[in-house]
C-alpha cells in the first residue's frame, strides 16, 4: 500500500508535468525529464534505506547515456531509466524510428534499465521485459484535464506496482561472474554496449558535420596507424566505422582486463597508468580509448565496462585442480555473444586445444629428432605464429614447456624458463582486437606458475606484434594526428621488421586465414611484394600447361606458405633449415593451382608429415631432394 509520502509525490509529479505542457503545448520528453527527476529522488528514501542519487544524464545528451542513472555512493551507475515522450510505446520493441531502434539494440546490453513515456514504466533485463505498470494514470497528465479531476485519478490509482518495479530496478546488483565462461558473456555484453554507442556516436557526428572531435581523431589514428587494410578483417573500406567500433570495444575490454588481472585490484578510467611495462602498445592504446573527451562521449558504456571487469573474483581465472585452464576457451566464449559471425568476416575459424597440443608436440619432436635441438626448450629455438589472432598456438607452446619444466626439474625452475620463452617467442597480428586478446592471454598464461610455485614475474616485452605479416619487411609506420600513439605504433613495426628481416627463426607455426582472394585484392591484402615473390609458385603449373588452372590460385593460406619458406630459407639470417607447422586447406594436396606449392616444399624440405583429419594419416615421406635440413608439418 502506498504511503501518504509516495502518493504527495506522485501527486507534485502529475501537476508538474500538466503545467509544463500547458505552458509548452509541444514540449518533448527533455523538458519533462525534470519532473521524473524529482519524483524517482523524491521517492527513493521511501524505498531504500541505503542512500541512492539519482544523476540527471538528459542534463549531458549523449547517444551513450540512458536519461537517467542511479548510483550509490562510491559505486557505478549500475540501474538506468532511458526516457520517451508520451505518445511512445515502452515495449522497445515497437519502436520504428531509426534512431529509437538503434538505442533500445545499444541499452538491451544494459543489466538493469527501464523505459518511461511518463505515464508507463517497463523494467529490462537486457533485451528481455521484466514486467511494466503505470506511473499514474495517462489522463492525469492530460493539461487539458482540471487539477482537481487529475487528482481523483490519482486518489484512485494503485501505484504499488510501479513502486515495486521502481524499487527492483534501484537494488539492482552488477552480474555476478561464477566462472570464465560467465565472466566472458558479461564482458562480451559490455563491448557490445561500448561498440553501439562509439558506432552510432560516429553517425551523429557524421550527420552533424563534425570532423574533428577527440572520438573522431582516435578513428582516424586507428584507421591511419593501426589498421594497414581494413579489408584484411573483411570490411570494406565504407564499412570502417563497423570494424573501428568493434576493435575499440575490444581492446578496452581486454587492456582494462589485463590491468586487473596483472595488477590484482580495481581498474577506473586511469588503468592505463598502471599496465605492465610488458605490453607497451597496449598502454598506449588504453590510453587514447579512455582519454577524458572520448570516455565522456562513451557515457554509460565505459561505466558498465569498468563495473563488469572489477565485479569478478580473480579466482575464477586460476586454473583449476584437473589442469585446465579457464580462459582456454574465454575468446571463443567472448565471441559468441559479441559477435558471432566474426569468424566469417575474419576468415579464421577458433583451432580445437587437441589440435594445438598435437601440433606443438609434433613441433617440440621434429626440432629435436630432424633438427638436433633440445626442442621448445632450446635457448637457440625461436618460434614464430604469423597469423596469431588471439595467441592460442604461443599459449600452447607454453603450456607445454611449462609442463615439461615442471616435470623434469620441478615447479621452481618453471619461471626462467618461462622468461626465456617469452623472449624469443614472436606472435604477428594485424587485427587490433584480437591482438589486445593476444596479450591478455599470454600475459595470463606467462605470470602463472606450475602448482606449488610463485607466480612469474619481470616478464620481457611480450613478442606479440601488431603488424602485417605480409607487408614488405621494411614497411614504415604511418603516422597519425596523435603523435604518442604513432611513435608507439613506429616502434612495434620497427621491431617486427627487425623480427622479419634479421631474427633467425627456427620454428614456424600457426593457422593462416584460409581466404579466396578476389580480383583485385592481391594488392590490398597480399602486397605487392609478396605478390611479386609468390609468383614463382605459378611456373610449375604453366610449364604443365595447367595454366588457366591459376585462375583460382589466389588463396592467403598460401601467401602465408610462401612467406614462412622465405624467411626460413631466403631472408636477412634465414638458418637454411627449420620446421612450419601449419594448418592448411585440404585442397592443396591435390589442386592444380597449389602444384607450385607441393614442387617447393618438395624441394626445400627433407622430411614431409602429413595429418588429414579426415582420416588418412601419412608419416615419413621422404621428400626425395635433401637440399636442405628442415621439416614440413601439417
Amino acid at each position: 500500500m502506498a504511503t501518504d509520502a509516495q502518493r504527495l509525490a506522485l501527486k507534485t509529479y502529475a501537476q508538474g508535468v500538466r503545467d509544463s505542457r500547458r505552458a509548452h503545448a509541444a514540449i518533448s520528453e527533455p523538458g519533462l525529464a525534470p519532473h521524473f527527476q524529482r519524483l524517482v529522488t523524491d521517492l527513493m528514501p521511501t524505498l531504500l534505506a541505503a542512500p541512492l542519487t539519482v544523476v540527471p544524464e538528459f542534463r549531458n545528451p549523449q547517444v551513450g547515456r540512458p536519461d537517467i542513472a542511479l548510483t550509490r555512493p562510491g559505486e557505478f551507475a549500475r540501474a538506468f531509466i532511458e526516457l520517451k515522450s508520451t505518445d511512445k510505446p515502452t515495449d522497445g520493441r515497437a519502436w520504428r524510428d531509426a534512431h529509437d531502434a538503434r538505442q533500445f539494440s545499444r541499452f538491451s546490453e544494459l543489466a538493469h534499465w527501464a523505459i518511461c513515456n511518463f505515464h508507463e514504466f517497463r523494467l529490462y533485463e537486457r533485451k528481455e521485459a521484466v514486467n511494466h505498470a503505470p506511473v499514474v494514470p495517462e489522463a492525469a497528465l492530460d493539461p487539458a484535464k482540471s487539477d482537481a479531476a487529475a487528482d481523483r485519478l490519482l486518489e484512485a490509482h494503485d501505484p504499488d506496482a510501479f513502486l515495486r518495479l521502481l524499487e527492483r530496478l534501484a537494488q539492482a546488483q552488477p552480474p555476478a561472474a561464477g566462472n570464465a565462461e560467465q565472466l566472458a558473456q558479461l564482458l562480451a555484453h559490455s563491448a557490445r554496449l561500448v561498440r553501439g554507442i562509439v558506432k552510432d556516436r560516429l553517425a551523429e557526428l557524421t550527420e552533424q558535420k563534425s570532423q574533428d572531435t577527440p572520438l573522431q581523431q582516435v578513428r582516424k589514428e586507428f584507421r591511419d596507424v593501426l589498421y594497414s587494410h581494413p579489408e584484411a578483417a573483411g570490411y570494406s573500406n565504407p564499412d570502417f566505422d563497423e570494424l573501428f567500433s568493434a576493435a575499440f570495444a575490444q581492446t578496452l575490454a581486454f587492456g582494462l582486463l589485463l590491468v586487473r588481472e596483472a595488477t590484482g585490484q580495481p581498474v577506473d578510467h586511469h588503468a592505463a597508468d598502471h599496465m605492465p611495462d610488458e605490453h607497451p602498445l597496449m598502454k598506449t592504446a588504453l590510453q587514447v580509448l579512455s582519454m577524458e573527451p572520448v570516455a565522456r562521449e562513451i557515457g554509460a558504456g565505459f561505466d558498465v565496462m569498468l563495473d563488469t571487469v572489477n565485479g569478478f573474483s580473480r579466482e575464477i581465472l586460476a586454473v583449476r585442480l584437473d589442469g585446465r585452464d579457464p580462459i582456454l576457451y574465454f575468446y571463443e566464449d567472448f565471441l559468441e555473444t559479441f559477435d558471432p559471425d566474426a569468424r566469417e568476416r575474419f576468415g579464421v575459424y577458433y583451432t580445437p586445444v587437441e589440435v594445438v597440443r598435437y601440433m606443438v608436440g609434433a613441433l617440440d619432436r621434429a626440432l629435436r629428432e630432424s633438427l638436433g635441438t633440445a626442442g621448445l626448450a632450446d635457448e637457440h629455438v625461436h618460434i614464430l605464429d604469423p597469423a596469431t589472432g588471439t595467441g592460442t598456438f604461443l599459449l600452447g607452446i607454453a603450456d607445454r614447456l611449462r609442463r615439461e619444466v615442471a616435470s623434469r626439474e620441478g615447479p621452481g625452475q618453471t619461471p626462467p624458463a618461462i622468461r626465456g620463452l617469452a623472449r624469443r617467442m614472436y606472435g604477428f597480428e594485424l587485427l587490433v582486437g584480437p591482438y589486445s586478446v593476444a596479450h591478455y592471454r599470454l600475459h595470463h598464461a606467462l605470470s602463472r606458475n606450475a602448482e606449488g610455485a610463485p607466480e612469474v614475474r619481470d616478464l620481457p616485452r611480450l613478442g606479440v606484434y601488431l603488424t602485417d605479416t605480409l607487408a614488405r619487411p621494411d614497411s614504415a609506420a604511418p603516422l597519425g594526428p596523435l603523435g604518442f600513439v604513432s611513435a608507439g605504433i613506429r616502434d612495434e613495426r620497427l621491431e617486427s621488421n627487425r623480427i622479419k628481416t634479421e631474427q633467425p627463426i627456427l620454428a614456424i607455426i600457426g593457422n593462416p586465414p584460409y581466404r579466396r582472394l578476389e580480383v583485385g585484392e592481391n594488392e590490398s591484402l597480399v602486397g605487392q611484394w609478396l605478390d611479386e615473390l609468390w609468383d614463382d609458385l605459378k611456373k610449375p603449373v604453366r610449364d604443365a600447361g595447367q595454366g588457366n588452372q591459376l585462375n583460382t590460385f589466389p588463396e592467403l593460406s598460401v601467401a602465408f606458405w610462401r612467406w614462412a619458406i622465405w624467411k626460413l630459407f631466403e631472408a636477412g639470417n634465414a638458418p637454411q633449415r627449420g620446421v612450419v607447422a601449419f594448418i592448411t586447406n585440404r585442397k592443396f594436396l591435390t589442386g592444380w593451382p597449389y602444384a607450385g606449392l607441393r614442387k617447393m616444399m618438395r624441394e626445400r624440405f627433407d622430411r614431409i608429415e602429413i595429418v588429414d583429419l579426415r582420416g588418412d594419416v601419412r608419416r615419413g615421406e621422404r621428400a626425395g631432394v635433401g637440399a636442405d635440413q628442415g621439416v614440413f608439418n601439417i
